[in-house]
Protein backbone atom coordinates (compact mmCIF):
# COMPACT_ATOMS: atom_id res chain seq x y z
CA UNK A 1 0.00 0.00 0.00
CA UNK A 2 1.35 3.41 -1.02
CA UNK A 3 2.16 5.74 1.76
CA UNK A 4 -0.17 8.72 1.98
CA UNK A 5 1.35 12.12 2.66
CA UNK A 6 -0.34 14.80 4.76
CA UNK A 7 1.07 17.56 2.56
CA UNK A 8 -0.58 16.16 -0.56
CA UNK A 9 -3.86 15.71 1.32
CA UNK A 10 -3.93 19.27 2.70
CA UNK A 11 -2.41 21.34 -0.13
CA UNK A 12 -4.21 21.42 -3.48
CA UNK A 13 -1.55 23.44 -5.35
CA UNK A 14 1.18 26.02 -4.81
CA UNK A 15 -1.41 28.83 -4.70
CA UNK A 16 -3.52 27.17 -1.96
CA UNK A 17 -2.66 29.48 0.94
CA UNK A 18 -5.17 27.84 3.27
CA UNK A 19 -3.70 24.39 2.55
CA UNK A 20 -0.14 25.62 3.09
CA UNK A 21 -1.07 27.22 6.43
CA UNK A 22 -3.01 24.07 7.41
CA UNK A 23 0.09 21.97 6.72
CA UNK A 24 2.21 24.37 8.81
CA UNK A 25 -0.28 23.97 11.69
CA UNK A 26 -0.09 20.18 11.32
CA UNK A 27 3.72 20.27 11.37
CA UNK A 28 3.66 22.55 14.41
CA UNK A 29 1.44 20.10 16.31
CA UNK A 30 3.65 17.19 15.24
CA UNK A 31 6.76 19.08 16.41
CA UNK A 32 5.11 19.95 19.73
CA UNK A 33 4.29 16.24 20.28
CA UNK A 34 7.87 15.15 19.59
CA UNK A 35 9.33 17.91 21.78
CA UNK A 36 7.08 17.09 24.71
CA UNK A 37 7.96 13.38 24.47
CA UNK A 38 11.71 14.24 24.40
CA UNK A 39 11.31 16.43 27.47
CA UNK A 40 9.51 13.58 29.21
CA UNK A 41 12.66 11.48 28.71
CA UNK A 42 11.34 9.00 26.13
CA UNK A 43 13.76 7.34 23.73
CA UNK A 44 13.85 8.21 19.99
CA UNK A 45 12.25 4.93 18.85
CA UNK A 46 9.23 5.56 21.05
CA UNK A 47 9.05 9.19 19.85
CA UNK A 48 9.18 8.08 16.18
CA UNK A 49 6.45 5.52 16.83
CA UNK A 50 4.18 8.17 18.45
CA UNK A 51 4.85 10.66 15.65
CA UNK A 52 3.92 7.98 13.06
CA UNK A 53 0.72 7.18 14.98
CA UNK A 54 -0.13 10.90 15.04
CA UNK A 55 0.47 11.01 11.24
CA UNK A 56 -1.77 8.02 10.56
CA UNK A 57 -4.57 9.25 12.85
CA UNK A 58 -4.52 12.64 11.16
CA UNK A 59 -5.13 11.01 7.78
CA UNK A 60 -7.79 8.55 9.02
CA UNK A 61 -9.85 10.67 11.39
CA UNK A 62 -10.68 13.47 8.97
CA UNK A 63 -8.45 15.82 10.94
CA UNK A 64 -7.43 17.38 7.64
CA UNK A 65 -10.61 19.47 7.50
CA UNK A 66 -10.00 20.62 11.07
CA UNK A 67 -6.56 21.86 10.02
CA UNK A 68 -8.04 23.64 6.98
CA UNK A 69 -10.69 25.26 9.21
CA UNK A 70 -8.01 26.36 11.68
CA UNK A 71 -6.03 27.79 8.74
CA UNK A 72 -9.09 29.76 7.57
CA UNK A 73 -9.61 31.14 11.08
CA UNK A 74 -5.89 31.97 11.31
CA UNK A 75 -5.99 33.85 7.99
CA UNK A 76 -9.21 35.64 8.94
CA UNK A 77 -7.60 36.73 12.19
CA UNK A 78 -4.52 38.02 10.34
CA UNK A 79 -6.69 39.86 7.82
CA UNK A 80 -8.76 41.38 10.63
CA UNK A 81 -5.62 42.56 12.44
CA UNK A 82 -4.25 44.05 9.23
CA UNK A 83 -7.58 45.73 8.51
CA UNK A 84 -7.72 47.16 12.04
CA UNK A 85 -4.14 48.44 11.75
CA UNK A 86 -4.84 50.03 8.37
CA UNK A 87 -8.15 51.47 9.59
CA UNK A 88 -6.49 52.97 12.66
CA UNK A 89 -3.74 54.44 10.48
CA UNK A 90 -6.23 55.90 8.01
CA UNK A 91 -8.45 57.27 10.80
CA UNK A 92 -5.41 58.99 12.26
CA UNK A 93 -4.48 60.39 8.85
CA UNK A 94 -8.08 61.47 8.24
CA UNK A 95 -8.17 63.25 11.60
CA UNK A 96 -4.89 64.99 10.75
CA UNK A 97 -6.15 66.01 7.31
CA UNK A 98 -9.45 67.25 8.78
CA UNK A 99 -7.58 69.25 11.41
CA UNK A 100 -5.31 70.77 8.76
CA UNK A 101 -8.30 71.42 6.50
CA UNK A 102 -10.19 73.13 9.32
CA UNK A 103 -7.17 75.29 10.12
CA UNK A 104 -6.70 76.26 6.47
CA UNK A 105 -10.42 76.93 6.09
CA UNK A 106 -10.37 79.21 9.14
CA UNK A 107 -7.36 81.08 7.74
CA UNK A 108 -9.03 81.45 4.35
CA UNK A 109 -12.25 82.72 5.96
CA UNK A 110 -10.23 85.24 7.94
CA UNK A 111 -8.47 86.42 4.75
CA UNK A 112 -11.78 86.61 2.88
CA UNK A 113 -13.46 88.69 5.60
CA UNK A 114 -10.42 90.96 5.75
CA UNK A 115 -10.50 91.44 1.97
CA UNK A 116 -14.26 92.09 2.04
CA UNK A 117 -13.82 94.66 4.78
CA UNK A 118 -10.98 96.38 2.91
CA UNK A 119 -13.00 96.38 -0.31
CA UNK A 120 -16.09 97.78 1.41
CA UNK A 121 -14.01 100.44 3.12
CA UNK A 122 -12.36 101.49 -0.14
CA UNK A 123 -15.59 101.47 -2.17
CA UNK A 124 -18.02 103.17 0.19
CA UNK A 125 -20.42 105.81 -1.03
CA UNK A 126 -19.98 109.35 0.32
CA UNK A 127 -23.02 109.08 2.60
CA UNK A 128 -21.68 105.84 4.12
CA UNK A 129 -18.33 107.53 4.80
CA UNK A 130 -20.16 110.49 6.34
CA UNK A 131 -22.21 108.17 8.55
CA UNK A 132 -19.08 106.31 9.64
CA UNK A 133 -17.32 109.59 10.33
CA UNK A 134 -20.25 110.85 12.41
CA UNK A 135 -20.32 107.65 14.45
CA UNK A 136 -16.57 107.23 14.92
CA UNK A 137 -14.81 108.06 18.19
CA UNK A 138 -12.28 110.72 17.15
CA UNK A 139 -14.59 113.27 15.52
CA UNK A 140 -17.34 112.36 18.00
CA UNK A 141 -17.43 115.79 19.54
CA UNK A 142 -17.68 117.53 16.17
CA UNK A 143 -20.33 115.11 14.98
CA UNK A 144 -22.30 115.57 18.22
CA UNK A 145 -22.18 119.36 17.72
CA UNK A 146 -23.33 119.01 14.12
CA UNK A 147 -26.16 116.65 15.04
CA UNK A 148 -27.23 118.98 17.86
CA UNK A 149 -27.22 121.96 15.46
CA UNK A 150 -29.27 119.99 12.95
CA UNK A 151 -31.83 118.98 15.57
CA UNK A 152 -32.10 122.50 17.00
CA UNK A 153 -32.26 124.00 13.50
CA UNK A 154 -35.00 121.59 12.48
CA UNK A 155 -36.97 122.18 15.64
CA UNK A 156 -36.72 125.96 15.22
CA UNK A 157 -38.50 125.68 11.87
CA UNK A 158 -41.56 124.18 13.53
CA UNK A 159 -42.20 126.83 16.18
CA UNK A 160 -43.76 130.27 15.91
CA UNK A 161 -41.74 133.40 15.14
CA UNK A 162 -42.02 134.85 18.66
CA UNK A 163 -40.87 131.66 20.33
CA UNK A 164 -38.11 131.31 17.76
CA UNK A 165 -36.74 134.74 18.66
CA UNK A 166 -36.91 133.96 22.37
CA UNK A 167 -35.16 130.63 21.82
CA UNK A 168 -32.35 132.13 19.75
CA UNK A 169 -31.81 134.87 22.37
CA UNK A 170 -31.58 132.32 25.16
CA UNK A 171 -29.17 130.15 23.12
CA UNK A 172 -26.94 133.16 22.38
CA UNK A 173 -26.98 134.14 26.00
CA UNK A 174 -26.31 130.64 27.33
CA UNK A 175 -23.68 129.36 24.89
CA UNK A 176 -21.95 132.52 23.72
CA UNK A 177 -22.45 134.74 26.74
CA UNK A 178 -24.03 137.49 24.68
CA UNK A 179 -26.91 139.31 26.28
CA UNK A 180 -29.16 141.20 23.93
CA UNK A 181 -31.26 144.05 25.01
CA UNK A 182 -34.80 143.06 24.86
CA UNK A 183 -36.94 145.98 23.97
CA UNK A 184 -40.36 145.75 25.25
CA UNK A 185 -42.97 147.53 23.32
CA UNK A 186 -45.81 148.96 25.29
CA UNK A 187 -48.87 146.97 24.77
CA UNK A 188 -51.74 148.76 23.22
CA UNK A 189 -55.01 148.48 24.97
CA UNK A 190 -57.33 146.03 23.41
CA UNK A 191 -60.15 148.05 21.90
CA UNK A 192 -61.92 145.23 20.34
CA UNK A 193 -63.68 144.53 23.53
CA UNK A 194 -66.42 146.73 24.67
CA UNK A 195 -67.91 146.60 28.10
Amino acid sequence: MARKWVFESLVNNDQDSIGLIAYALYKHKKHTLATSLRQAGNDEDYIQQQVQTFHDQTLQNNSLEDYREKAKNFLNKIFQEIEEDISAKFEKEIAQVEKQHKKELTNEKRKLFKNIKEYQHANRAWYEKLGAWLLSGIPGIVSSFLVTCLIIGASILFISEDKRQDMLRSLWAEYFGVQQQVTTEPQKPDTSRQP
